[in-house]
């Protein structure tokens, strides 16, 4: 019977060893520098901007335009869909539409924040659907993103 006790103590102690492995890793990894990244593609720049807060980070997301003349587009919300290590992107918002002149920089939700997640490195999947004057547009980013 003590033996079977001696055993019950100590997985206890794995256990306890490991959540508290487990829980102070995470709670100690930061994102390791704030990043910036511009994609062009014809007329338009993706732009993101991923930097560290409390207990997280945050995503800020704009199209710009740097056409010669004003385009009107028309996208379902978010205009800028952002998720973290899966590449799920969900546009379940009414249809928006906003015209655009040269050098209008359009961002119609704010920034997205996400948990720190353990150390590591993880995929910051983006990406923007839109139309623009009836052509359908599509920019995607992919970016390596390091919590130490």
């Amino acid at each position: 019977m003590k033996k079977w006790h001696m055993v019950f103590i100590g997985v206890m102690l794995l256990i306890a060893a490991a959540s508290f492995y487990w829980l102070n890793g995470g709670a100690d990894a930061e994102l390791t520098g704030n990043e910036t990244t511009q994609i062009q593609e014809g007329d338009f720049i993706l732009h993101i901007r991923t930097e560290s807060v409390d207990g997280g980070f945050r995503v800020f997301r704009a199209i710009q335009y740097v056409g010669s003349e004003s385009v009107e587009i028309k996208h379902q919300t978010p205009l800028v869909s952002v998720s973290f290590n899966h590449p799920n992107h969900d546009y379940t918002g009414k249809t928006v539409s906003n015209i655009l002149v040269t050098g209008n920089s359009y961002h119609p939700q704010g920034p997205k924040t996400f948990d720190t997640p353990g150390k590591g490195v993880y995929t910051l999947f983006c990406e923007t659907r839109f139309i623009a004057d009836g052509e359908q547009k599509k920019i995607t980013h992919q970016e390596e993103l390091t919590f130490q």
